[in-house]
């Protein structure tokens, strides 16, 4: 059994294997007789052997009467490996070019309902520096719950985060009770609503809606995140001083 597997990954299928090693057996011999020790029929016999053929594996010896098949040195089936691992090494930059322009292509993952979208944030805090604009108010228990899970972790591992949130109680709520040297956030302007959470996240943006059923998407693109930081930056220096929490200045005034 190992040999026909062993067989089967040097190219052959099942049947091309059970016929070669019959012939091996055989050292030369007709189409029927190799049918009968293979345990083939006889037609699909035929097919094999100019499969083999072809594969340089046997040859078929000129005879006027009967067709008589020999077999060539299973040395062949390792110089046909070699031969392909040759190509494939020769085309590889050409393949590995195509591979890394398809790469920026961009990826998008959906997720639907709580439990999904609390998950959601286990890959998102995997990062070291997230960017983040949105309101604490919007976000459903689960999934704040899941939020409030790493906090600890966030100040332990001094993971960076700037958060741009909505002036909402909640909000500015979370923001005082979490600021920090590496944990800063900004309140946006009374009049402005962020109605979805947005996270910028290593190659990715996360655009994530609490309304009815939780869902979010995320996009893996370089240009997007680039796009999104960009704006993010606009938006983070446009807003007041007055507006700004850090860890030297907690006062409450915001």
């Amino acid at each position: 059994m190992e040999l026909f597997e062993a067989l089967k990954h040097l190219g052959l299928n099942e049947k091309q294997a059970k016929v070669y090693v019959a012939l091996l057996q055989m050292g030369s011999g007709s189409v029927p007789a190799i049918s009968i020790k293979a345990g083939t029929k006889r037609p699909t016999t035929y097919l094999l052997l100019e499969e083999l053929r072809m594969k340089g594996l046997v040859t078929l010896l000129p005879k006027k009467v009967k067709a008589i098949y020999t077999a060539q040195s299973p040395q062949r089936l390792l110089e046909e490996h070699e031969e392909k691992q040759e190509i494939i090494q020769q085309n590889l930059p050409e393949l590995m070019a195509i591979y890394n322009s398809q790469k920026e292509k961009p990826k998008v993952v959906y997720y639907q309902g709580e439990e999904n979208v609390a998950k959601l944030w286990d890959e998102i805090f995997k990062e070291k520096e997230i960017l983040f604009y949105g309101s604490i108010g919007r976000i459903t228990p689960g999934v704040l719950r899941q939020v409030n899970k790493y906090l600890n972790v966030v100040k332990k591992e001094k993971v960076l985060i700037r958060e741009i949130l909505q002036g909402d109680e909640k909000s500015i709520e979370f923001a005082k009770t979490n600021a920090s040297e590496n944990h800063q956030f900004k309140i946006a302007p009374n009049e402005r609503m962020l109605p979805t959470d947005n996270v910028i996240f290593g190659n990715k943006v996360g655009i994530i809606s609490y309304k009815d059923t939780p869902m979010a998407v995320v996009i893996e693109s370089g240009d997007v995140v680039a796009t999104y930081r960009s704006m993010f930056e606009m938006v983070w220096s446009s807003i007041e001083r007055e507006n700004y929490l850090n860890f030297s200045s907690v006062d409450g005034s915001v």
